[in-house]
């Protein structure tokens, strides 16, 4: 053990001579007697005890002297003197930390700069302190953009249409968000009888405020929320011989509920599965020479897939 000790003190930039003292019961005397006449700034003494062993630590740069025992059955073996010597250089460097007390206290000798900077040093085996637990700092706002397909179907007698959806959207916090949106009209559907062919192409343009559901670390988010949409109609009657055909804009409003599912592929890449859900106020309605051939818009359902951009 007394090897493993001159070695894990020297590690620590400390010269270590060794001394033979006389087998006379460990005394606090004869220990600081022994460092003043090496000029020691520290002294230890090893004495087997009926537990293990007492080590006798003199401390002259604080003015302490430490007796401790420490507890073992294993003394002799390799394993065990390295573990007694460490507990000894601990011991020696907790009586060294009240150097850097607000009010050290005044020893015999001043510590010199090697013990200064030894105690200023992180220790090489001392583990990196572990990271704080606590919730995670507030996410900032986030805004987005959607772009995709979308299909918009209703009952009654004409549909589907297809059509471009694209979404802005700004959320302000973890659990609530706004969007406007807008579905622009590509494919148009119609409605045909005797009397001729309507056409009939839609867009609507929409806000709508959802709540979020994202918990920390998934990759997907779920909205779901309330809104309005202004609907636009453009009717165009082709007729039949002996028949006349107009052409109309109509214009209504839909209250609507909007829910998505959002699926990060990438941290700014979203794939999204959207739909909107609502009933128009005013229906419209085409008939042929006084006849109803279809009605539109209770209810109209708008599911839609997009690719969505977040920032920042």
């Amino acid at each position: 053990m007394s090897l493993r000790l001159q070695a894990e003190l020297r590690a620590l930039k400390f010269e270590v001579p060794e001394v033979e003292i006389a087998p006379d019961p460990p005394s606090r005397e004869r220990l600081e007697e022994v460092a003043r006449e090496k000029d020691a700034v520290a002294a230890v003494r090893i004495a087997p005890s009926s537990g293990g062993v007492e080590v006798w630590l003199v401390d002259r740069m604080t003015g302490k002297t430490v007796l401790r025992e420490m507890v073992t059955d294993d003394t002799r073996s390799p394993s065990g003197g390295a573990a007694l010597a460490l507990r000894v250089v601990e011991l020696l460097r907790a009586s060294l930390m009240e150097l850097d007390a607000p009010r050290p206290p005044a020893g015999e000798v001043a510590p010199p700069p090697s013990i200064r900077e030894m105690m200023a040093s992180p220790r090489a085996d001392t583990p990196a302190p572990a990271p704080s637990v606590g919730l995670p700092p507030p996410r900032g706002a986030a805004f987005s953009i959607e772009l995709g397909p979308a299909v918009l179907l209703s009952p009654g007698g004409m549909g589907p249409w297809g059509l471009l959806s694209a979404a802005a959207n700004y959320q302000p916090s973890e659990e609530v968000g706004a969007s406007v949106f807008a579905l622009i009209p590509l494919l148009s559907s119609s409605a045909s009888g005797p009397e001729g062919v309507a056409t009939a192409r839609v867009g609507l343009v929409g806000a709508a405020i959802s709540g979020v559901v994202a918990p920390p670390g998934a990759p997907w988010r779920f909205a779901v929320g309330a809104g309005a949409s202004a609907v636009w109609m453009r009717l165009e009657g082709r007729p039949s011989e002996r028949y006349e055909g107009s052409t109309e804009d109509l214009l209504t409003v839909a209250p609507l509920l909007r829910a998505g599912l959002g699926v990060a592929i990438t941290p700014r890449l979203r794939v999204r599965a959207d739909a909107i859900c609502g009933v128009a106020i005013l229906v419209p309605v085409v008939e042929f020479a006084g006849r109803q051939v279809a009605t539109w818009g209770v209810p109209l359902v708008a599911p839609s897939l997009d690719l969505e951009l977040v920032w920042p």
